[in-house]
C-alpha cells in the first residue's frame, strides 16, 4: 500500500468511527429521553394543551428540551399571524415561558418574552 492510499484508508477508518459514535450518542440520547418521558408527570399531549391555550394558537411542533439542565416541552403555538415558543415544565405543566419564536423576528431587538 502505498502512501497515498494509506492516507485514504486512514481518513475512511476515522470517518466510520466518527459515524460510529454520532450514532450510539444518538441512540443513549433517545434511551435517556425515553426515562425521562417515562417518569414525566405530564405528558406532551397535556404540556401542548397547556401551550396552545396559553398562545392562543395550535401546536405546530412540540419536542422534549434540556433548558440549562431543566427538562422542559418545548411547543411552537402558531396562531393569529404569529409564532410562539412555549416551554412547558414537565412534571408541573406549568407554563416556564412563552416568546415569539426567533425564526419570525429575525433582526427584530424588540422581541417580546413573558415569564411566568
Amino acid at each position: 500500500m502505498n502512501r497515498k492510499q494509506s492516507i485514504i484508508a486512514g481518513t475512511l477508518a476515522a470517518a466510520v468511527l466518527a459515524a460510529t459514535a454520532v450514532y450510539a450518542g444518538e441512540n443513549r440520547n433517545e434511551e435517556n429521553e425515553a426515562a425521562v418521558l417515562a417518569q414525566a408527570k405530564v405528558s406532551l399531549g397535556q404540556a401542548i394543551t397547556v401551550a396552545e391555550r396559553h398562545a392562543n394558537g395550535k401546536a405546530a411542533r412540540a419536542e422534549l428540551e434540556d433548558e440549562n439542565g431543566r427538562m422542559v416541552y418545548g411547543v411552537e403555538v402558531v396562531g393569529a399571524g404569529k409564532s410562539t415558543d412555549v416551554k412547558v415544565d414537565i412534571n408541573s405543566g406549568k407554563v416556564l415561558s412563552a416568546q415569539a419564536d426567533r425564526a419570525d423576528h429575525e433582526g427584530d431587538d424588540n422581541e417580546h418574552e413573558e415569564r411566568d
